[in-house]
């Protein structure tokens, strides 16, 4: 994320190119201690009630789904 705001190289006033990856990985691991893993990102949300509630979106975004009432019409 720093590179997307700030771009992939920061040029000190001393002329020294140093890459902006670098820099946020060491604020992480002063930070944290370490750097974490999409895993250990993952393991620490807490589900919500409304997490579940998730319906399929693909009746209305393919036009060529069949639906329930296609199938069984009454």
């Amino acid at each position: 994320m720093a590179e997307h705001f700030f771009g992939p190289i920061i040029t000190l006033s001393t002329g020294r190119v140093v890459p902006v990856r670098l820099i946020a990985e060491q604020h992480v691991i002063e930070d944290l201690g370490y750097i974490p893993s999409f895993a250990d990102w993952v393991r620490c949300i807490r589900p919500e009630p409304w997490m579940g509630r998730a319906q399929p979106i693909h009746v209305i975004v393919d036009p060529f789904a069949i639906s329930d009432e296609t199938k069984n019409p009454s």
